[in-house]
């Protein structure tokens, strides 16, 4: 049984950055894998000091700056470079797959408010089928397909307009999408037997709290240093010191960094860089690296 734990986000409209962005992301993980990685980040929390009363800190994106603060004026560690190695541990190892789908915010909204227009409930139907895309192009149609699997979404109002989540209807969007882009084109109809195979691949679809969901965080995490690269277009690390294909990267990488949300992104994108089978990735660019991918998403123009 396959399990996808996630979740989406989107740069500020006040940020400052190259480019704005809507990022969904998410990991998925095997029953077995689950068990030991939160397994793993519960004793990592009580080891580093992220435990209150007996109730574990929510480690999230919007607390980077403060950690970094807090260990860069107490000279310790990052203990968000520490939760970080959970995660790249397991990709090295295999139990864990990472994946992220990406588009422009302005194209989001545009499009976005053209669909509505066309009928009331059509910002779900709109929001839906964009996860549709996200998780059939960086989890099922690779690794899941005819596999059950259950996805968990952090728990939060449709893109924070104050209304939730209809968990039925994304249900429904994605066992027809997913029948739909099966099915073999001109040929003859798919089995009943296959169509119910298809429209079982998703077995469960339900809402979880990141506050008691540890691989919500881990991915929360993931995702910031993701968009941070996004927004501000930052091409590869140089690997092993090698001569860099961009002349004003040495002096970007070279440089110490200014934020902590820069300095955690950074090492992301470092430590990513030193596994063997991601060392030539690009995380501005579409991606298939088995257990990592990366897939930018283009609204199709309409012809006239």
């Amino acid at each position: 049984m396959h399990k996808i734990f996630c979740d989406e986000t989107w740069t500020a409209h006040y940020a400052k950055v190259r480019c704005q962005y809507y990022v969904f992301y998410g990991v998925m993980v095997e029953e077995d894998s689950e068990n030991q990685l939160i397994q793993q980040i519960q004793e990592f929390k009580k080891r580093r000091g992220l435990v209150i009363e007996n109730t574990p800190v929510e480690v999230k994106w919007t607390k980077v700056e403060e950690e970094w603060r807090q260990s860069n004026a107490s000279n310790r560690t990052n203990r968000y470079e520490e939760f970080l190695e959970i995660f790249f541990d397991a990709l090295k190892a295999k139990t864990l797959t990472f994946g992220y789908m990406f588009l422009r915010k302005s194209d989001y909204e545009h499009v976005e408010s053209e669909f509505v227009k066309q009928q009331s409930d059509n910002k779900h139907n709109f929001f839906f089928m964009l996860y549709f895309q996200f998780l059939y192009h960086c989890f099922i149609k690779s690794q899941v397909k005819q596999k059950p699997c259950q996805i968990f979404l952090d728990n939060r109002d449709l893109g924070a307009i104050g209304s939730g989540y209809d968990i039925d209807k994304l249900m429904e969007v994605l066992n027809k999408r997913l029948y739909r882009d099966q099915s073999p084109k001109y040929q003859l109809p798919l089995s009943k037997e296959l169509q119910r195979q298809l429209s079982d691949s998703i077995q469960f679809v339900n809402l979880v709290e990141s506050k008691q969901e540890p691989l919500v965080q881990l991915s929360d995490l993931c995702a910031g240093c993701v968009r941070f690269v996004l927004e501000n277009e930052l091409q590869p690390p140089p690997i092993q010191r090698q001569l860099p294909i961009f002349p004003d990267l040495p002096q970007y990488w070279d440089n110490e960094p200014t934020s902590g949300k820069e300095s955690l992104a950074r090492f992301f994108y470092g430590r990513l860089g030193t596994i063997d089978r991601y060392r030539d990735i690009n995380l501005l660019k579409l991606s298939y690296h088995h257990r990592f991918s990366i897939f930018p998403f283009e609204f199709t123009k309409q012809r006239a």
